[in-house]
């Protein structure tokens, strides 16, 4: 079970009713009238505000966060048809569909260093900083003893690993499916425009909505939304030392989503805080949404 998911398992039903309505209650959205509402001559102004939702107790900047990251997990880009369909096998081609995305997912992961770089920037806390900068070192392939010795327990060799920065890993597993490495010329438009779009969010928003983009909407839901390919690669075998990214970070990444949710809870601590946090996530997730989609819709034109 997933850090965040564990997360969600300790929130209980009626725990998180009264966050989703401490949500709706704290959204602007919910106290603005609809169309309808605004144009029905029968009702006055009053009558109007007082049919508004009341208020809620307003969550704690932990229960906040991890309420976010219960909303992620339920996103569509976590649930979507294309993920299911991969790891059951219902694609027309599984192989094809996993050396199509190890073709097309590389132009935005390869750059995830830029990412992580961008949020560290924009965080004011010397403390959140140093924390993000101990991650990006990891993903330069440098790992203490106590994460290699949770990786020999699930079978990644440390040889596999040391010293090979996370966007190499994914290009061995890339020549392993037969895509040769190309250069950015024959990137597709469709990665080039996600990735700029999601740099946008970094760096063109504030320190929470980066932290809510590359956070919640991004390393919460890894180790789920790479599962499938977890399952896929094994129907299809594949030598463990060429598919040793997924399980990287499927298995071991609980730290990076605490790391995170720290600074998160941090940056929760205002009502613009906590709205940028979940604007954040939302733009993160509808973006990563629309890729499953596209590689979807190029999966089932085989048929």
């Amino acid at each position: 079970m997933t850090l965040a998911s564990q997360r969600m398992a300790s929130i209980s039903g009626s725990d998180l009713m009264v966050l989703t309505k401490s949500f709706a209650a704290h959204s602007v959205l919910a106290f603005w009238p609809s169309a309808a509402q605004l144009l029905d001559p029968r009702k006055s102004a009053a009558a109007v505000v007082a049919s508004l939702p009341s208020q809620a107790p307003t969550p704690t900047a932990a229960q906040y966060v991890d309420a976010l990251a219960c909303q992620a997990l339920q996103h569509q880009a976590v649930q979507h048809p294309y993920l299911s369909a991969l790891a059951w096998v219902e694609l027309p081609d599984t192989r094809w569909a996993l050396r199509d995305f190890a073709r097309e997912y590389y132009a935005y992961f390869a750059h995830f260093p830029r990412y992580l770089t961008a949020v560290i920037s924009k965080l004011e806390n010397p403390a959140h900083r140093l924390a993000l900068m101990e991650n990006l070192t990891e993903e330069s392939g440098q790992y203490e003893q106590e994460e290699l010795d949770e990786l020999a327990a699930i079978g990644i060799e440390p040889e596999w690993i040391i010293g090979l920065p996370h966007p190499e890993l994914f290009r061995r597993f890339r020549r392993a499916l037969g895509v040769l490495d190309t250069d950015a010329s024959a990137e597709s438009i469709e990665m080039v425009c996600w990735r700029e779009q999601f740099l946008a969010i970094l760096t063109n928003g504030s320190a929470a909505e980066a932290l809510g983009a590359l956070g919640l909407g991004t390393e919460t839901i890894v180790q789920t939304i790479y599962q499938p390919f977890v399952d896929a690669i094994g129907r299809i075998g594949m030598n463990p030392r060429d598919s040793v990214f997924f399980p990287l970070h499927t298995a071991v990444d609980d730290h990076h989503q605490a790391t995170l949710r720290d600074i998160a809870i941090d940056l929760a601590a205002t009502e613009q805080g906590r709205r940028d946090l979940a604007k954040g996530m939302q733009k993160a997730l509808a973006l990563r949404c629309s890729f499953w989609s596209w590689l979807h819709q190029r999966a089932l034109q085989l048929e």
